[in-house]
């Protein structure tokens, strides 16, 4: 179908593209994938005719149309509405100068987010992110015969990401998709098309497919490099030792030559380097993290009208450990929320933060704190003075801030590199309770997996929002879903809520109960997020060693739990060692009413240790028999 041949272009002094040769065939899936920088977007701007390349040339067939989806656009539909813009057809008028039929883009629309209220209302009066969700609309109502999508998820919701994976896979056409949405890649594309060194290499297959694969090079390239480097050692070795004996001087020479026509097998590109982060260990925190109760939140719009977010919400809870994902439609309120659990937005209703609790906060516009005018390092040590050059630039490099990388001005630095930098920060800050908005925006695969293991790693508790549903399903052992005013909880990860929502969705049944007085319907959905409430109360207020319904727990809750539990033993065992001194003092022997009580005491320590262990062995031998 289209046709690239011996693309040669540079950015900024460097190469992106070195005789680049790629077809993309027909009905195929393609996802393209590289590290921030390889110049994805430019191929795609060059493939629509958008920017000349410095040498070589694109083939596309005239008949053939191409919906293209920039990351940036400037959407020029004046004064049209949602509805009208997304029925515009192209750019001239349409492909067929008519309007797409109403109940067609209707039905993309809704797909993609919108409510039937806001189809009237003018596209110039909506944010960046909901113009960008039209002209996605507009192009697949379209249906082009391919579609070219740079990174189209960054401005949907979850909801409506899963939509548009629906969509695109039983589209008809052929896909070219820049996307670093790992369960998007794995379940919509059938090639991967890498963009790495100037050059693509196709992989048939998911991204799951195409990392296995990646792995499976890797290691070759890194068997042959060891295998090529023992032979030169080899033959280094024989022309030291026989260099100045004259009956070895023949094969000497040999070896030589030899040597001259080795060429080093080249490195691992830096992508493939195996980074790790530590956390500074921050302090530990008390059981509530914080807690949030009959809270509402409103907002006067610029008519005057009120913009309800929240209105009478019950009481939220943060436990220590507890990694939680704040989830839901655009528009609903996630950003609100986690602004006013981090303390920068008010509303109407009771909070506060627990004992020992110091909260980071990464905002969605965290980048616009850095200073532009400060190169990489200078911003870093400035926040940290107290880390040794040799401290900064490893956890620098564990951000993959190379030695290069350290010295660029903020102000020239990609997006990505921004939301590196900005995370990196907040993650070292020693706060025991982060809450992070969009974390994973603008990170490629390298930087959320970065991201991910430090995360994974931390100690402490966090809130976050995320659009990656790999990143959060890999994270999260609870989800807030905030949806019509209102916060459900659900315990596990966003896969097992996803399930249940689905299920729920399906199986819907309505029951009646009778409370006050006053007749009540509640759904079976309800029912359960009660049900699974009463349980995650009741484990934290009793501990898992006085439920007698534990084994109801999560894999992650009994883990959790048993941590806990290995905490109180260690302190009951401490507390045991102390009392048993106690008791062997003569001064307490002295003291016969004293010496009474303390038997007592330790009679019931002795008790209450030795159920712990009990539950402990219980909870261990459960959890390996169901979980391992």
């Amino acid at each position: 179908m289209i046709s690239l041949s011996g693309i040669c272009h540079s950015f900024l002094g460097k190469n992106l593209f070195l005789d680049l040769e790629w077809g993309i065939k027909k009905g195929r899936k393609y996802g393209l994938v590289g590290p921030n920088g390889s110049g994805k977007t430019t191929l795609l701007e060059i493939v629509m005719g958008l920017m000349e390349p410095e040498k070589g040339g694109v083939s596309v067939p005239g008949a053939l149309t191409v919906g293209y989806l920039p990351q940036i656009m400037d959407l020029g539909t004046g004064d049209l509405t949602v509805l009208s813009a997304a029925r515009a057809g192209d750019s001239d008028g349409g492909e067929d100068g008519s309007e797409k039929p109403v109940h067609e883009a209707e039905k993309i629309l809704f797909g993609l987010g919108f409510t039937g209220e806001q189809l009237p209302h003018k596209v110039s009066s909506l944010s960046g992110g909901w113009k960008m969700r039209v002209e996605l609309a507009r192009i697949l109502l379209l249906e082009p015969q391919i579609l070219l999508l740079d990174e189209p998820t960054n401005h949907l919701d979850i909801k409506s990401i899963e939509w548009l994976e629906g969509y695109l896979g039983s589209y008809r056409g052929t896909v070219v998709l820049v996307s670093h949405d790992k369960y998007l890649l794995d379940r919509m594309v059938d090639t991967i098309a890498e963009l790495e060194g100037g050059a693509i290499r196709e992989f048939r297959g998911d991204y799951s497919s195409y990392l296995e694969r990646k792995e499976q090079i890797a290691a070759v390239a890194e068997a042959t490099a060891k295998n090529q480097e023992r032979k030169l050692r080899a033959q280094r070795r024989f022309i030291e030792r026989f260099r100045y004996k004259a009956s070895k001087a023949r094969q000497v020479q040999s070896r030589i030559k030899m040597l001259e026509k080795m060429e080093p097998e080249a490195p691992l590109p830096e992508t493939r380097r195996t980074l790790e982060f530590d956390f500074p260990v921050p302090e530990r925190a008390g059981r509530v993290v914080y807690e949030i109760s009959n809270f509402s939140k409103e907002y006067k719009t610029s008519a005057g009208t009120r913009n309800i977010v929240f209105q009478d919400c019950p009481a939220l809870r943060v436990e220590r450990g507890d990694r939680i994902a704040v989830t839901g439609r655009n528009g609903e309120g996630k950003t609100t929320l986690c602004k006013m659990v981090a303390g920068v937005e008010n509303f109407s209703g009771k909070s506060r933060l627990g004992h020992n609790v110091t909260l980071g906060y990464y905002a969605q516009n965290q980048d616009e704190m850095l200073n532009p005018k400060n190169t990489v390092y200078e911003e870093f040590i400035g926040a940290y003075p107290l880390f040794s050059q040799t401290e900064a630039r490893t956890l620098l490099g564990s951000f993959l801030f190379g030695a290069s990388d350290i010295t660029k001005k903020v102000s020239v630095l990609s997006g990505g590199e921004k939301s590196r930098l900005s995370l990196l920060k907040i993650l070292v800050s020693r706060s025991n309770f982060l809450v992070l908005d969009e974390p994973t925006n603008h990170l490629d695969m390298a930087s959320r997996e970065v991201l991910l293991r430090a995360l994974e790693e931390y100690s402490g508790t966090f809130l976050l929002i995320s659009h990656d549903r790999y990143f959060i399903d890999s994270l999260v052992e609870r989800i807030w879903y905030v949806e019509g005013g209102g916060v459900e909880t659900f315990i596990g990860n966003y896969s097992e809520f996803l399930e249940r929502k689905t299920r729920d969705s399906d199986n819907e049944q309505v029951f009646t109960e009778v409370q006050d007085d006053e007749p009540k319907k509640k759904t079976v959905k309800a029912l359960e997020a009660e049900r699974r409430n009463r349980l995650y109360r009741e484990l934290q207020e009793k501990g898992i060693e006085n439920m007698e319904n534990w084994t109801l727990l999560s894999k992650r809750q009994m883990e959790n739990a048993l941590s806990d539990l290995e905490s109180r033993i260690s302190e009951c065992e401490t507390e045991k060692e102390e009392m048993e001194k106690l008791l062997a003092s003569p001064q307490t022997l002295a003291q016969d009413a004293d010496w009474e009580e303390k038997t007592r005491q330790f009679g019931e320590l002795e008790a209450r240790l030795s159920a712990l262990y009990g539950r402990w062995d219980e909870v261990n031998e459960y959890m390996r028999k169901n979980f391992s």
